[in-house]
Protein backbone atom coordinates (compact mmCIF):
# COMPACT_ATOMS: atom_id res chain seq x y z
CA UNK A 1 0.00 0.00 0.00
CA UNK A 2 0.98 3.33 -1.03
CA UNK A 3 2.22 5.55 1.69
CA UNK A 4 -0.19 8.77 2.23
CA UNK A 5 0.51 11.82 0.32
CA UNK A 6 2.20 14.91 2.29
CA UNK A 7 -0.79 17.33 1.01
CA UNK A 8 -3.50 14.86 1.76
CA UNK A 9 -1.97 14.29 5.60
CA UNK A 10 -1.23 18.10 5.89
CA UNK A 11 -4.84 18.29 4.88
CA UNK A 12 -6.54 16.06 7.42
CA UNK A 13 -4.96 17.22 9.73
CA UNK A 14 -6.07 20.95 8.94
CA UNK A 15 -9.41 19.61 9.33
CA UNK A 16 -8.68 18.21 13.05
CA UNK A 17 -7.50 21.19 14.28
CA UNK A 18 -10.20 23.20 12.97
CA UNK A 19 -12.83 20.93 14.88
CA UNK A 20 -10.94 20.73 17.87
CA UNK A 21 -11.37 24.66 18.13
CA UNK A 22 -14.44 24.86 17.50
CA UNK A 23 -14.96 22.65 20.17
CA UNK A 24 -12.78 24.04 22.88
CA UNK A 25 -14.86 27.61 22.04
CA UNK A 26 -18.40 26.37 22.00
CA UNK A 27 -17.72 23.97 25.02
CA UNK A 28 -14.45 25.60 26.42
CA UNK A 29 -16.55 26.31 29.71
CA UNK A 30 -16.84 22.97 30.75
CA UNK A 31 -13.25 21.80 29.95
CA UNK A 32 -11.40 24.61 31.70
CA UNK A 33 -10.46 26.34 28.23
CA UNK A 34 -8.51 29.95 27.57
CA UNK A 35 -11.78 30.58 25.40
CA UNK A 36 -14.22 30.44 27.89
CA UNK A 37 -14.34 33.88 28.60
CA UNK A 38 -16.09 33.69 24.79
CA UNK A 39 -19.20 32.17 26.67
CA UNK A 40 -19.50 34.73 29.00
CA UNK A 41 -23.01 36.82 29.21
CA UNK A 42 -22.09 40.31 28.54
CA UNK A 43 -22.52 42.16 31.72
CA UNK A 44 -24.80 45.59 31.44
CA UNK A 45 -23.41 48.47 31.10
CA UNK A 46 -22.83 51.13 33.71
CA UNK A 47 -25.60 53.48 32.27
CA UNK A 48 -27.91 50.27 31.93
CA UNK A 49 -27.46 48.98 35.35
CA UNK A 50 -27.89 52.43 36.91
CA UNK A 51 -30.74 53.18 35.21
CA UNK A 52 -31.82 50.10 36.91
CA UNK A 53 -31.03 51.25 40.44
CA UNK A 54 -28.15 50.15 41.24
CA UNK A 55 -25.60 51.82 42.84
CA UNK A 56 -22.20 52.30 42.98
CA UNK A 57 -18.74 52.88 40.15
CA UNK A 58 -18.93 51.29 36.99
CA UNK A 59 -16.75 48.73 35.35
CA UNK A 60 -13.43 48.53 37.53
CA UNK A 61 -13.96 51.43 39.58
CA UNK A 62 -15.02 54.04 36.26
CA UNK A 63 -16.82 56.57 37.63
CA UNK A 64 -20.39 56.14 35.98
CA UNK A 65 -21.72 59.83 34.20
CA UNK A 66 -25.46 60.23 33.48
CA UNK A 67 -27.09 62.79 32.03
CA UNK A 68 -30.99 63.86 32.05
CA UNK A 69 -32.54 64.43 29.03
CA UNK A 70 -34.73 67.89 29.82
CA UNK A 71 -37.81 67.79 29.16
CA UNK A 72 -39.15 69.45 25.64
CA UNK A 73 -41.21 72.90 26.97
CA UNK A 74 -44.85 72.62 26.98
CA UNK A 75 -45.93 76.11 27.87
CA UNK A 76 -48.58 76.90 30.65
CA UNK A 77 -51.81 73.80 31.08
CA UNK A 78 -55.01 74.94 31.40
CA UNK A 79 -57.24 74.01 34.53
CA UNK A 80 -60.66 73.05 33.39
CA UNK A 81 -62.47 73.40 36.69
CA UNK A 82 -60.87 77.07 37.30
CA UNK A 83 -59.56 78.84 34.23
CA UNK A 84 -58.07 81.37 36.75
CA UNK A 85 -54.40 81.15 34.50
CA UNK A 86 -55.70 82.67 31.30
CA UNK A 87 -53.79 85.89 31.30
CA UNK A 88 -50.18 83.29 31.51
CA UNK A 89 -51.90 80.94 29.05
CA UNK A 90 -52.32 84.21 26.63
CA UNK A 91 -48.55 85.20 27.66
CA UNK A 92 -47.49 82.22 26.13
CA UNK A 93 -49.45 82.80 23.27
CA UNK A 94 -48.01 85.66 22.20
CA UNK A 95 -44.50 84.72 23.06
CA UNK A 96 -43.33 84.78 19.32
CA UNK A 97 -42.50 87.06 16.67
CA UNK A 98 -45.90 87.00 14.89
CA UNK A 99 -47.17 87.15 11.02
CA UNK A 100 -48.09 84.03 8.65
CA UNK A 101 -47.49 80.98 10.23
CA UNK A 102 -45.07 78.27 8.60
CA UNK A 103 -45.00 74.49 8.02
CA UNK A 104 -48.21 72.43 9.82
CA UNK A 105 -49.66 75.40 10.91
CA UNK A 106 -49.58 77.05 8.29
CA UNK A 107 -51.14 73.90 5.51
CA UNK A 108 -54.07 74.15 9.03
CA UNK A 109 -54.92 77.70 8.31
CA UNK A 110 -55.27 76.92 4.74
CA UNK A 111 -57.97 73.73 5.12
CA UNK A 112 -59.51 76.12 7.82
CA UNK A 113 -60.17 79.42 6.22
CA UNK A 114 -59.33 79.09 2.79
CA UNK A 115 -63.49 78.45 1.38
CA UNK A 116 -67.18 79.78 2.36
CA UNK A 117 -69.49 78.95 4.95
CA UNK A 118 -72.67 77.22 5.09
CA UNK A 119 -75.76 79.03 6.45
CA UNK A 120 -75.94 77.12 9.67
CA UNK A 121 -71.93 78.76 10.19
CA UNK A 122 -69.75 75.62 9.37
CA UNK A 123 -67.02 76.05 7.01
CA UNK A 124 -66.81 74.25 3.86
CA UNK A 125 -63.01 73.97 2.40
CA UNK A 126 -62.17 74.46 -1.52
CA UNK A 127 -60.20 72.84 -3.28
CA UNK A 128 -59.64 75.85 -6.19
CA UNK A 129 -56.31 76.51 -5.41
CA UNK A 130 -54.50 78.90 -7.87
CA UNK A 131 -51.26 77.44 -8.14
CA UNK A 132 -49.56 74.99 -10.65
CA UNK A 133 -51.47 72.14 -11.66
CA UNK A 134 -54.57 73.14 -9.02
CA UNK A 135 -52.04 73.04 -5.85
CA UNK A 136 -51.83 75.66 -3.17
CA UNK A 137 -50.03 78.58 -3.96
CA UNK A 138 -48.54 81.36 -1.43
CA UNK A 139 -51.15 83.51 -2.49
CA UNK A 140 -53.96 80.92 -1.63
CA UNK A 141 -52.38 80.72 2.25
CA UNK A 142 -52.16 84.15 2.47
CA UNK A 143 -56.00 84.50 1.58
CA UNK A 144 -56.52 82.01 4.07
CA UNK A 145 -54.41 83.88 6.93
CA UNK A 146 -56.07 87.09 5.96
CA UNK A 147 -59.33 85.29 5.74
CA UNK A 148 -58.86 84.17 9.46
CA UNK A 149 -57.73 87.56 10.38
CA UNK A 150 -60.37 89.66 8.94
CA UNK A 151 -63.27 87.22 10.60
CA UNK A 152 -61.92 88.40 14.25
CA UNK A 153 -61.41 91.82 13.75
CA UNK A 154 -65.11 91.95 12.19
CA UNK A 155 -66.71 89.55 15.15
CA UNK A 156 -67.66 87.11 12.72
CA UNK A 157 -67.88 83.85 11.56
CA UNK A 158 -67.22 81.91 15.25
CA UNK A 159 -69.18 79.40 16.99
CA UNK A 160 -70.90 78.67 19.86
CA UNK A 161 -72.09 81.00 22.46
CA UNK A 162 -70.38 84.46 23.85
CA UNK A 163 -69.74 84.21 27.24
CA UNK A 164 -68.86 88.35 27.83
CA UNK A 165 -65.09 87.47 29.15
CA UNK A 166 -63.47 89.89 25.46
CA UNK A 167 -61.92 86.36 24.39
CA UNK A 168 -61.84 84.39 21.30
CA UNK A 169 -60.51 80.92 21.50
CA UNK A 170 -59.02 79.25 18.45
CA UNK A 171 -60.10 75.57 18.93
CA UNK A 172 -58.77 72.43 17.09
CA UNK A 173 -61.62 70.14 16.03
CA UNK A 174 -61.15 66.98 14.20
CA UNK A 175 -63.34 64.69 11.76
CA UNK A 176 -62.81 61.72 8.89
CA UNK A 177 -61.30 64.38 7.01
CA UNK A 178 -58.47 65.20 9.20
CA UNK A 179 -57.31 68.20 11.77
CA UNK A 180 -59.26 71.75 11.18
CA UNK A 181 -59.46 75.09 13.48
CA UNK A 182 -62.64 76.75 13.98
CA UNK A 183 -63.35 80.42 16.38
CA UNK A 184 -65.49 79.98 19.69
CA UNK A 185 -66.29 82.89 22.11
CA UNK A 186 -66.11 80.54 25.25
CA UNK A 187 -64.57 78.36 26.60
CA UNK A 188 -63.86 74.85 24.27
CA UNK A 189 -64.87 71.98 26.80
CA UNK A 190 -64.20 68.76 25.48
CA UNK A 191 -62.55 70.48 22.57
CA UNK A 192 -58.69 71.70 22.14
CA UNK A 193 -57.95 75.03 22.35
CA UNK A 194 -54.94 76.40 20.96
CA UNK A 195 -54.88 80.14 21.43
CA UNK A 196 -56.98 82.95 23.10
CA UNK A 197 -57.19 86.55 21.29
CA UNK A 198 -58.26 89.48 22.77
CA UNK A 199 -61.38 91.07 21.14
CA UNK A 200 -60.40 94.12 21.77
CA UNK A 201 -56.60 93.63 20.37
CA UNK A 202 -56.66 91.30 17.60
CA UNK A 203 -53.90 92.89 16.44
CA UNK A 204 -51.83 92.11 18.98
CA UNK A 205 -52.38 88.30 18.11
CA UNK A 206 -50.98 88.22 14.66
CA UNK A 207 -48.23 90.70 15.54
CA UNK A 208 -46.82 89.23 18.66
CA UNK A 209 -48.29 84.98 17.92
CA UNK A 210 -45.90 82.16 18.45
CA UNK A 211 -46.90 79.76 16.37
CA UNK A 212 -45.27 76.83 17.76
CA UNK A 213 -46.78 77.22 20.71
CA UNK A 214 -50.19 76.63 19.16
CA UNK A 215 -48.14 73.12 17.22
CA UNK A 216 -47.35 72.22 20.98
CA UNK A 217 -50.87 73.01 21.98
CA UNK A 218 -52.09 70.56 19.10
CA UNK A 219 -50.42 67.42 20.62
CA UNK A 220 -52.22 68.29 24.59
CA UNK A 221 -55.13 67.25 25.62
CA UNK A 222 -58.78 68.66 25.54
CA UNK A 223 -60.17 70.98 27.86
CA UNK A 224 -61.64 69.71 30.67
CA UNK A 225 -64.08 70.27 33.43
CA UNK A 226 -66.05 73.68 34.63
CA UNK A 227 -69.76 74.17 33.43
CA UNK A 228 -71.82 75.00 30.80
CA UNK A 229 -75.68 75.02 30.16
CA UNK A 230 -75.34 73.14 33.71
CA UNK A 231 -73.90 70.70 32.06
CA UNK A 232 -70.47 69.56 33.64
CA UNK A 233 -67.36 68.39 30.76
CA UNK A 234 -66.74 65.19 32.77
CA UNK A 235 -68.02 62.38 29.96
CA UNK A 236 -66.88 62.02 26.19
CA UNK A 237 -68.04 63.47 24.01
CA UNK A 238 -69.17 66.49 25.74
CA UNK A 239 -72.86 67.46 24.41
CA UNK A 240 -72.77 71.00 23.07
CA UNK A 241 -74.97 72.77 21.49
CA UNK A 242 -74.18 74.81 18.55
CA UNK A 243 -75.02 78.18 17.66
CA UNK A 244 -73.65 80.67 15.42
CA UNK A 245 -73.30 84.30 16.42
CA UNK A 246 -72.03 86.95 13.88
Amino acid sequence: MAAPRPFGVALVLLVLAQAWYQVTVFVGSSLGSPHASLLRRPSASPVTRFAEGEEGEGEEGEEVVVKKVASPFRGVDLDGDKLDNLDEWYADTISGSGGPPTGFMKDLILRSFFGTWRENGWFKMSRKYTGHKGQPCENDHMTAYETFKQNLKENKRWIGQDDGKGWFWLVAGQNPGGLYLYVMKSPPFGERPLALIKESNVDEFFEKVNWHMLFVRLHKWNLWGGKMDCLQATEFPYPMMWRLRN
